[in-house]
Formats: C-alpha cells, structure tokens, sequence
C-alpha cells in the first residue's frame, strides 16, 4: 500500500460500547447482530442501520458506554420502504443534521452467491426497490416508480452510468456512507472504484422545508478521493469543523485492510467542477483499523461498516460498528455486541 498509511500501527480501541439488543430467541435482533452497517448518536439514543430488513432500530443510553432496550421503526410506516416484495432496505449509512436523522440505501444490483453445486454463476436477482432511498424520517426520495432521483442523475455522469447495471459485488453501484449539513448531503461509494480512486457524491437536496412528503434533487458533483484504492464504507462529520471521517476499506467482497482517513474541509464552500477531467482531492490516513485478513467461515470476520464521530471534552472519538462480529465480540450468549471506540488527534 502506497505511503503514508503503510506506516501507521495497527491501532487498539481505547474504548467499547456494548449493546444489549435482545434476548437471545430474538430472530430479529440476531440478524441485526450479524449485520449491523451503520450507526448513529443522537442525544441519548443511538440509531443502527442493517444490510436485512426493511427497520431502522434504537437503542437507549443506560449508562456509560452502555445502550439497549432495543426497539424497531419500520421505515414503511414513513414512506421510506415498500412491502416485502420491495426487498430489503440495506442500509448503509445514517447521518445527524440538527434534529434531522438521514439515511442511505445502498442503491445497487445483487448477484446471488456462488453455489458449487450449481456449476454456475448466476444472474443477479431484481433490484430492491426499497434499497433506493435517500432522506429523513419524514422525508424521502420516491423509489416506487421505476428509478429514484439520484439513480436517474447518476445515468447521466458518464464515469458512474456503466456501473448502474452492475451487481455491487461486481464493482457496480453501492452506496455506503452518509454525511449531512443543512440542504448537502454526501454520498460514499463502496462501489464503483475507478482505477483505485474513490468516489463520494455531493448533493444539494431542495423540500427540506416544505410539507411534502417528498425531497427535490436540486444539483449533485462527483468528487474523487485517493484512499490508496480503498473505497468508502462509511463516512462522519467532525464535529465543529467542516472536515469529514471517512472509513477506508476494501471494494466489492474483498478482505483487506480498513483505515480512518481524515478529509479536511470536505464540507466548505467548493469552486465549480472542472468540465472535463478529475481533480484528486487528498485525505489524511489518521488509524489503521484492520490488518486485512479474511476471517474464517463460521468464525466471524469483524469487517467495519458503520461509523460515528463524537467529541467527549477535548476528545475526538470514533465509533465503528462491525458485520460478522466474532465470537469475542459477542460474547456467547445473548445478542449483545460490541462497538470499538477510538480516539483521535484533532
């Protein structure tokens, strides 16, 4: 891996949370166990995003570092799912913007796993509709008819239009993080990586204001950062600061290495785009998270997918949430599980 993340240790949590989700005939709870992709504080509550389902799920503070009473919302009941037909929300990423708590599907085709005793690849299943949204819990993107508006621009940028008809873990579309700041939104990609570098999505949201159920798409950008070819998996804003956290790790269904990279003023006022061409914009590599070795079936992997960013007096923390926990992490019985917490140079 180029410089300068090759030279950083590979960093200790210097903190845990322990989430008591559910008793442990709690089918629901397990799932979101096992596949937990983004995380949220908000005041005394923290929120949790899953790849299943189609719910979002909260959590109470009970003490110090210490959450449960785990309830679900479903986000049909706001307009921000389907039926079950529709197929699951995979969540991807929450953000907090004020009293505003946003959300992001990971808008992408699915390919179903290999199957050895098949002899073949097959094709990918539909498109889940429920996958494609992009709002609040009051407000959202329409997903029900045919494409959403941010997959509809998307069609439109010539660099991401070819991954649109590619399943996610074939380097197609998969959006993977959120961060928000009044009307902006910014959009992480897990999936297309285009010559090892990233890409976020920058947009400009209009109806945040009204009383209509439903978000305008008023202008977006592509921005491309240099992560050493990894690709986003989640993304934070720092508080009191325009720079954003950015989660760093492995594209499609790789194994490999996770970083915490520091994006300065990713949030500040921006000049136009170029017309043609990439301007590279370059982050800070601040923790390495994760050696990049598999995990072995049946055993757990602890890959990072969710992050949130706090700051505890002087402190900065960051809060990383893990799918396929391993078995130390979950303990062995019970559905709880554990978040990672580290801290961080300001």
């Amino acid at each position: 891996m180029p410089e300068p993340a090759a030279d950083l240790p590979l960093a200790v949590p210097t903190h845990q949370r322990l989430l008591d989700l559910s008793p442990a005939k709690d089918t629901e709870a397990e799932e979101l166990r096992q596949n937990l992709s983004a995380l949220v504080a908000l005041d005394r509550v923290l929120w949790l995003g899953g790849d299943e389902g189609r719910s979002l799920y909260r959590l109470d503070r009970l003490g110090d570092h210490h959450y449960g009473n785990l309830s679900a919302v479903k986000l049909r009941d706001f307009g921000l799912a389907g039926g079950k037909d529709d197929g699951e929300s995979d969540l991807e990423g929450l953000a907090r913007d004020g009293d505003r708590l946003w959300m992001v599907g990971s808008h992408s085709l699915r390919r179903r796993k290999y199957d050895a005793t098949a002899g073949s690849l097959k094709l990918h299943d539909r498109q889940s509709r429920n996958a494609h949204v992009l709002g609040c819990l009051r407000l959202a993107f329409d997903a029900a008819e045919g494409r959403d508006a941010l997959t509809q621009a998307l069609a439109s940028d010539r660099r991401i239009a070819p991954f649109l008809a590619i399943p996610s873990k074939d380097n197609g579309l998969d959006i993977e993080g959120i961060a928000a700041r009044g009307e902006r939104v910014l959009v992480g990609l897990r999936g297309p990586v285009l010559r090892g570098i990233a890409l976020v999505l920058d947009l400009r949201l209009g109806g945040l204001d009204g009383d209509g159920p439903t978000l305008s798409l008023e202008a977006h950008r592509c921005r491309y950062l240099s992560l050493s070819g990894l690709a986003v998996r989640d993304l934070a804003v720092v508080p009191g600061s325009d720079d954003v956290l950015v989660l760093a790790g492995p594209t499609m269904d790789l194994a490999g290495p996770c970083y915490l990279h520091r994006w300065r003023n990713a949030l500040g006022p921006q000049g136009s785009p170029p017309k043609d061409g990439v301007t590279l914009e370059t982050t800070e590599p601040v923790l390495w998270i994760r050696d990049g070795r598999p995990g072995r079936p049946g055993q757990g992997s602890d890959k990072p997918e969710g992050l949130d960013v706090q700051r505890r007096g002087d402190q900065l923390l960051a809060w990383v949430a893990y799918d396929d926990p391993v078995a130390a992490r979950i303990g062995a019985k019970g559905t709880s599980t554990r978040l990672d917490g580290y801290g961080l140079p300001d």
